[in-house]
């Protein structure tokens, strides 16, 4: 009775547990169902026992899948549903490829690894907010105005045709009419005066401050009104920025030194980039003193 017990133990926590002999005309993926349950651990059997093809001789006997596998597959399913669900992490997915081909090849510690990994991945990617957007329909019920506060764009679509607003434009959609067509981006605005890299040199008033320096630049199709910004140009420091609706500003009066300056055009189709940045410098400008020599000496 003890030797029997002990034959029981040992086929309950031995060999037998993780091999499997193949029977008469059995083939791999008919071995995998039979000890796993799942046919497709076919290629599994073989990367474990580093087979080089899947016909395997009768009364062979094999490794097969033991419980690193259960254990690898339930990370596996929670990472699917995990990534699944969020769609837009492609690090996640990235982890997640990673585990499917460690436990294709039976390397199931790592696939529990990878896919883990995959999971926290998804928690640490900050999650997209609602758009949050209004629905105002005119008085006669003729016209749908549709303005996103935030968040990612809404699509809004007539007639057949869809049309995104993104967070801080409107949309007017006449009924029985498709969207309108967007608004061009703007080009970035091409700057005119003073050349770049010009020397200024200017009187000085009361203060010690120089100017005004006149700035210029080209006029973009579609732009409302222009933003300029002046920075010191060693130290990159703002020193004056305004938007206005003409293509020229005249600056205050400024210390002397280096400065930059770039331009953006604005619109309803929204900001352009800034325009290529231009530099001047300014210094003052020394009198000359003439001193004639009088009758009085």
């Amino acid at each position: 009775m003890k030797t029997a017990l002990l034959t029981l133990l040992a086929g309950l926590g031995g060999v037998a547990q993780d091999t499997a002999v193949v029977g008469p005309h059995e083939t791999l993926r008919q071995v995998a169902e039979r000890t796993v349950g799942d046919p497709g651990a076919a290629e599994e059997i073989q990367a474990l026992n580093r087979l080089t093809t899947d016909t395997v001789a009768e009364g062979t006997r094999l490794k097969v899948p033991g419980q690193e596998r259960v254990l690898a597959q339930r990370a596996l399913e929670t990472a699917r549903t995990l990534v699944g669900d969020a769609g837009t992490s492609p690090e996640a997915e990235a982890r997640l490829k990673e585990a499917e081909s460690h436990f294709r090849a039976a390397r199931y510690t790592l696939a529990s690894e990878a896919a883990n990994a995959a999971g926290r991945q998804v928690a640490a990617t900050p999650k997209p907010q609602p758009s949050a957007f209004s629905v105002e329909v005119g008085p006669d019920g003729g016209t749908t105005t549709v303005t996103v506060k935030k968040g990612p764009p809404v699509r809004v679509e007539a007639e057949g045709v869809t049309q995104p607003v993104a967070t801080g434009e409107s949309l007017s959609v006449v009924k029985g009419s498709p969207p309108p067509a967007p608004h061009p981006p703007l080009v970035a605005p091409k700057p005119g005066l003073p050349e770049d890299g010009v020397l200024l040199k200017l009187r000085p008033d009361r203060a010690g401050l120089l100017g005004p320096v006149k700035l210029t630049w080209a006029g973009v199709p579609g732009a409302e009104r222009y933003e300029v910004e002046v920075l010191h140009d060693t130290e990159n420091t703002p020193v004056f920025a305004q938007s206005v609706s003409s293509v020229e500003l005249k600056l205050p009066v400024l210390p002397a030194g280096r400065y930059r300056w770039t331009v953006r055009a604005l619109g309803p189709a929204g900001r352009s980039e800034p325009g290529a940045s231009r530099r001047f410098e300014l210094v003052s400008e020394r009198l000359k003193l003439e001193v004639q020599k009088g009758q009085w000496q």
